[in-house]
């Protein structure tokens, strides 16, 4: 109860904080509660909604399969990723939330063939589960085998029982075979795999103030329901990478390719309750710096968001798919060009000091990403030549 109250006072109390020169733009609105968001190698979007619909995004946008299940709560049809430009990968709730299944879904035919289903009560499997805390997103690695996480269903305990379930990574390998990967886990959202390290990144709510970043191998437990955020660790358990000083419900994660001008390593994470889009440069870094929050407060909440294979971000809200805009390089006071006011706002930022391009807004000036002229992840005197010649010879914008 505690936790759905802390909840309810701050999304109350949020108000925007949009750094400068980033700005959001609706794509799309949904006909029905958005539970995740994919994307194509053409830049086609498709989105997922709870009671059962996959839609691919357009000027009319068109269902194109649906799943057998009932969206209440944290159930439904939770989670989607494209395995290849025909198929979707789902995870879906049955009816009464007694599987937890994963499927592919045919594009074009709306065909759903099973993968795999969780049992979601290992004594007696028709008894079904609570609608809370199922999980959501799956992603897919190189090999073809499915990611996912799958929550404590509000039952902690579960979460450290190895023959449950609930509260477990699972990875799913081409053959249909699910190997249990890491557990300990309370309401994991969604999850990117790293297969230069073999490790997951993935995001988990705590219970009050213990919202996380886990980094995990094969094998790990993460500690839930006997430890959580920055509760003493148990022995034997890996704790999180960063945990959040507020509540913030952390949702959608998107690992950055270098594909988009200013966002172009670490990763994309999206929170419901402080409803802003974080960049997390450095998931390995000790310690992780603070994810900083590019908007804020923008849209209703964020569930979900991903990379396009251009570079561009989109996000999706419960009603809503958005782009993200983001600083142009050069545009140093984030009002869309580059022209003479920029070397004067550089000129300003510089007076305080060479600084990360993260820290563009922390000088005496409101300042943007886009100070970062020639994109090394430094503002300093290099930028001013790069901003002067594009001055000299003529504006741009956006």
């Amino acid at each position: 109860m505690k936790r759905f109250l802390l909840i309810f006072l701050l999304a109350s109390a949020s108000d925007a904080s949009t750094l400068p020169g980033f700005h959001v733009q609706l794509v799309q609105g949904s006909p029905g509660f958005v539970t995740s968001l994919a994307v194509d190698s053409q830049g086609t979007l498709y989105f997922s909604v709870k009671g059962g619909d996959i839609i691919r995004s357009g000027a009319v946008p068109a269902i194109v399969a649906h799943v057998p299940t009932v969206g209440d709560g944290n159930s439904g049809l939770i989670g989607l990723a494209l395995r290849d430009d025909r198929t979707a990968i789902v995870h879906y709730t049955t009816p009464r939330q007694t599987y937890d299944v994963v499927a592919a879904v045919d594009l074009g035919t709306g065909a759903i063939t099973e993968i795999h289903r969780f049992a979601t009560d290992r004594d007696f499997p028709e008894r079904g589960a609570s609608t809370e805390h199922h999980g959501g997103n799956l992603t897919i690695a190189p090999d073809g085998s499915i990611f996912l996480a799958i929550g404590d269903y509000g039952v902690g305990i579960i979460a450290s029982e190895l023959d449950w379930n609930g509260g477990k990574v699972w990875r799913i390998l081409p053959d249909g075979t699910a190997v249990q990967f890491a557990h300990g886990f309370r309401n994991p959202f969604d999850l990117a795999w790293d297969a230069a390290t073999q490790r997951i990144v993935l995001t988990d709510n705590g219970d009050t103030v213990d919202d996380e970043i886990d980094v995990v191998t094969l094998g790990d437990d993460c500690g839930w329901p006997y430890s959580a955020g920055r509760q003493p660790d148990v022995p034997g358990t890996r704790a999180p990478v960063y945990v959040f000083p507020t509540v913030v419900a952390p949702t959608g994660l998107a690992p950055l390719s270098g594909r988009n001008p200013i966002l172009h390593r670490g990763y994309v994470l999206a929170s419901y309750v402080s409803k802003a889009l974080y960049y997390v440069p450095d998931v390995y870094a000790q310690p992780v710096p603070d994810p900083v929050a590019v908007i804020r407060g923008e849209t209703d909440a964020i569930i979900d968001v991903v990379e396009a294979p251009n570079g561009e971000i989109y996000f999706a809200t419960g009603f809503g798919i958005y782009k993200l805009i983001v600083p142009i390089r050069g545009d140093c006071n984030g009002d869309g060009s580059v022209n003479s006011a920029d070397l004067a706002a550089l000129g300003k930022v510089l007076a305080d000091g060479p600084r990360p391009m993260t820290a563009a807004q922390n000088s005496s000036v409101a300042a943007s990403w886009g100070c970062d002229a020639n994109g090394d992840g430094m503002i300093d005197g290099r930028d001013l030549l790069v901003v002067s010649a594009l001055v000299r010879g003529r504006a741009v914008r956006r």
